[in-house]
């Protein structure tokens, strides 16, 4: 190794020390304001679920599109066929790979069939295809694309998602201010007003595009599939984290008011509750186990010998 690589390489190592240095600091920083760690927290947890939400909506959104093109384009240069289904994948609905003949040759190709017509699904379906492409299909005779259903689902998975930024983003900008002020809802009503627009907006679009997709049955079946996500998967992991996350937020409240015993109010009531039960619980100190009594003095049968007056010696 030359002297010029050598110093590129201790320069190299010095910005990483540098930055971790940096970071570090940060954190620190970070963890001395609870408030602040907390809306950090929340605002990481916003953005972990916008995320999906933004590619779920892209993809909604490209099948409304395709959905779109076909019902366009469909006439009389379309040829009729059957199909033999070999693969099955689900995702909102099947997603079928199915294999026809054409003049001898067999061709392949991917077709959607949505929620409420998938068990309708045999070996063998008709289809036509077009000739010019022999990769566009559509089924007959078992769904009917709706690009306006998948269009307002697709629409509400993105608005959500960036209901939930405007929503994170808002917050750490003001994330100072709400650490001083005595009202943190009103510091955070722009950011709140934004995101909870989107959010309404997302909903509405989410329920129209369901009962265009799969009718007014779909929209609860819907909702109890959701819950039972939550419940299922995401509650073990969601309930102790924001139960951390509100603890912490709790603490820096109470200690806030900690020395204000004249104080009146709900934290103020709720520290001189924790402070009265924490009275009653023995400290580490008298939870600690007796000495011996080489220790303390006294022999292990006579604890208190120590502390007994001695008869004068005898004469």
């Amino acid at each position: 190794m030359t002297s010029s690589q050598g110093a590129r390489t201790e320069q190299a190592m010095q910005r990483v020390v540098d930055a971790a240095r940096r970071w570090g600091a940060n954190v620190a920083e970070l963890a001395r304001h609870p408030v602040r760690l907390f809306l950090a927290a929340a605002c990481v947890v916003l953005l972990i679920i916008a995320v999906p939400l933004l590619a779920t909506g892209g993809m909604r959104l490209d099948r409304a599109w395709k959905d779109w093109r076909h019902e366009q384009a469909v006439d009389a240069s379309w040829k009729h066929s059957t199909a033999r289904v070999r693969e099955v994948r689900s995702n909102d609905g099947l997603d079928l790979r199915v294999a026809y003949e054409v003049h001898g040759k067999t061709r392949t190709a991917q077709a959607h069939v949505e929620a409420g017509a998938a068990d309708w699904i045999g070996a063998k379906i008709p289809i036509r295809y077009d000739p010019a492409d022999m990769s566009r299909v559509e089924l007959l005779g078992v769904a009917r694309p709706h690009p306006l259903g998948s269009l307002l689902i697709g629409s509400a998975s993105i608005a959500a998602a960036l209901g939930l930024i405007a929503i994170a983003v808002g917050a750490w900008r003001r994330r100072t201010l709400v650490e001083v002020s005595a009202r943190p809802l009103e510091a955070l009503r722009g950011p709140l007003a934004v995101g909870g627009t989107l959010l309404l907006l997302a909903l509405g679009a989410w329920a129209t595009g369901t009962v265009v997709l799969e009718g007014w049955s779909g929209v609860a079946n819907s909702i109890g599939d959701a819950f039972s996500v939550v419940f299922g998967d995401f509650l073990r992991v969601t309930v102790p984290l924001f139960a951390f996350a509100l603890g912490c937020l709790l603490t820096a409240w109470l200690a806030r008011y900690r020395h204000h015993e004249r104080h009146e109010g709900l934290l103020s009531s709720a520290h001189r509750i924790i402070d009265r039960a924490a009275g009653y619980v023995p400290s580490p100190e008298e939870l600690r186990a007796p000495k011996s009594g080489a220790q303390t003095g006294g022999s292990q049968g006579d604890p208190g010998g120590a502390d007994r007056p001695q008869s004068p010696p005898a004469a």
